[in-house]
């Protein structure tokens, strides 16, 4: 028999080198098999399997932003229902971005309830599935992967309104987690890693043996030692990131069919100063003092009423040093009190996008969602909402009327964006509905519909005014006038009466009964009520019970509902049902403190009924 001929040079390579290939491949893959069976990490898309009364759907994964955060930073995403059938005469219009689009601080008066009132006002007789899609402390990074999932799921119409967190948001130059900002490709394999079991692993081992992270969420604070001034090098590999993140975006989208809606980002311009400051490189000590002496002459003139004397000096301190952002606050504060609008504009515009604490999407962000929307082609429109915002304030500059702050919509903001995104989204709808153009409907009906109250405004006022009393807010040159006007909204909503407040919920349940976010707010109105009424010795009649429960039913994922319902039932004695609330929670999040906290408060009333004296029998 012959013999075979040895394997030549170039198959012994291939060999080798398939080899050197494959196996880690097959090791990996199999270590990876390993950790899922062993219940090892946490599913990592946006959306996980669930169920709600008999339909199969999906819901928001609560552990989906650990792939970007460590524990205590990561941010949950707003409870949200997407059925698996989609029925006949249906829309789903789904709402992407960070905080502002979600509509914090208060998401029940957000963007995406404001133009799911005007679409059902409109079109009556169609379901519109409007997803909430925006989360706190993300950005476009995040967005990419988010909108991968949720693209799977049959949207009719995606809206994208993104861009105030490209700086201090994951892999940021300015975030807290990183060093400075990796390249685009080494950030999304760090993505992909990360959506995988082994990649977990690795992710908090790496946290452990790292740096210290923080251990509590503290919102902005945390960010004030990662400052990045405008003309870092950067800031180019943002801008181009963003760009190429929004391309993607889009793309990814109309593959699956779905028409987009882009949107420019709106800030806040008057009555609120940068968040922090920096000189130009080189100023020496002399030159420095001279801009300090200018700056004072100005402020001393502008506090005299004297706006042109305040301008010269300003000007002079200009002249040595132009880049700090709250001299050309200053400068633009003082052309408005003169009534120059233009001059205003600009300075105010520019102390934006100096601001070294970059929460703001700046003047090129909003340039980048521009040429991207417009090079998008066929199913892409782009909607000017940053000078929708402008041209519904006064001097045509973005003030306390439409933003609580920097970036974060009152809810007249938000309808005024609702309202320029409506055309544009009523253009997007399916064709077999047969709209084109429609009117929106007035600010009255979509207030009614929605149960806007003074109560509601109050609420939020107080979560407002309890940001502000914190870092960076405290360190800007007008924060005594953010807080007198955030308190003078908070007191107009407090004088509202309890029966005007409960008269509109009524009104709107009246007409729209299915409505789980108009049960919501109804019944945190209710809870606190009787809370309020026990402490005046009045027996706490449990209202909010039914009203919770019918929250559960259309969100059973809810995790502040079901530890809202359990302290109300604990409240009422009822302990056995508090207790299986907080159980079930830990069902679906076994690490939930709120529900562990919850589950001692009701040991402790236990334990309190357990000591009382046992009432004696009549003889």
């Amino acid at each position: 028999m012959a013999k075979r001929p040895p394997p030549s040079p170039a198959r012994v390579r291939l060999f080798r080198a398939m080899t050197v290939a494959l196996v880690p491949v097959v090791l990996l893959g199999g270590l990876e098999l390993l950790l899922r069976l062993l219940g090892v990490g946490h599913p990592s898309g946006f959306t996980v399997p669930c169920e709600v009364p008999g339909r199969r759907a999906v819901c928001p994964n609560p552990d989906f932003a650990l792939r970007f955060f460590p524990p205590a930073l990561a941010r949950q995403p707003r409870p949200f229902v997407i059925p698996e059938e989609k029925r006949p005469r249906t829309v789903r219009v789904m709402v992407l971005g960070e905080s502002a689009a979600e509509g914090d601080p208060e998401p029940t008066f957000g963007v995406s309830r404001f133009l799911q009132a005007m679409l059902e006002e409109a079109v009556p007789g169609v379901r519109f599935e409007v997803v909430n899609a925006g989360v706190v402390a993300i950005n476009s990074h995040v967005l990419v992967p988010i909108a991968r999932d949720l693209a799977r799921h049959a949207p009719d119409v995606v809206v994208i309104y993104a861009g105030n967190n490209e700086v201090v948001g994951p892999y940021g130059p300015g975030t807290v987690l990183t060093g400075r900002q990796p390249s685009l490709g080494l950030i999304r394999a760090s993505i992909v890693l990360g959506s995988t079991r082994l990649g977990q692993v690795l992710t908090s081992l790496g946290r452990s043996l790292g740096k210290e992270t923080p251990t509590e969420w503290q919102g902005m604070e945390l960010f004030l030692d990662h400052q990045i001034r405008a003309d870092d090098p950067v800031m180019e590999q943002v801008y181009r990131g963003f760009g190429s993140n929004l391309a993607e975006l889009i793309d990814v989208v109309r593959s699956h069919g779905a028409r987009v809606v882009v949107s420019t980002v709106g800030t806040r311009l008057r009555d609120f100063a940068p968040f922090a400051s920096s000189h130009r490189p080189g100023l020496d000590a002399a030159a420095l003092e001279r801009w300090k002496a200018a700056v004072a002459r100005g402020d001393a003139a502008a506090g005299a009423q004297r706006p042109l004397d305040a301008l010269v000096a300003y000007g002079e301190a200009e002249a040595i040093d132009g880049v700090v952002a709250e001299l050309q606050y200053r400068i633009g504060r003082t052309a408005l009190a003169r009534g120059d609008e233009v001059l205003a504009g600009e300075r105010l515009t520019r102390a934006r996008d100096l601001d070294t604490l970059r929460f703001r999407a700046d003047s090129r962000l909003v340039q980048v969602t521009t040429e991207v929307a417009r090079a998008a082609g066929s199913g892409v429109e782009l909607v000017d909402g940053a000078g929708a915002l402008a041209a519904a304030s006064p001097h045509g500059l973005p003030g306390p009327e439409l933003f609580w702050e920097h970036a974060h919509l009152t809810p007249e903001g938000n309808e005024v964006l609702a309202r320029a995104l409506f055309p544009a989204v009523v253009r997007a709808l399916p064709a077999f509905l047969g709209v084109q153009d429609l009117a929106a409907p007035s600010p009255g009906q979509v207030a009614g519909r929605l149960a806007l109250t003074g109560y509601d405004r109050y609420l939020i006022a107080k979560e407002v005014l309890r940001r502000l009393a914190r870092p960076p807010f405290t360190g800007q040159l007008d924060h005594g006038l953010q807080l007198l006007q955030v308190e003078a909204v908070r007191d107009s909503g407090a004088r509202e009466p309890f029966e005007e407040t409960e008269a509109r919920y009524q009104a709107a349940l009246a007409a729209h009964p299915d409505d789980p976010w108009l049960h919501w707010n109804h019944a945190i109105l209710l809870d606190n009520r009787d809370v309020f009424l026990a402490r005046r010795g009045e027996p706490d009649g449990g209202r909010a019970v039914p009203e919770y429960q019918r929250v559960l039913e259309a969100f059973p994922r809810f995790g502040e509902a079901r530890i809202r319902l359990a302290e109300a039932l604990a409240r009422l004695g009822r302990l056995d049902e508090a207790e299986a609330q907080c159980r079930q929670l830990l069902r679906l999040r076994p690490r939930d403190a709120q529900a562990r906290a919850t589950l001692g408060y009701v040991a402790e009333k236990r334990r309190n009924l357990a000591s009382l004296p046992t009432p004696r029998a009549s003889p």
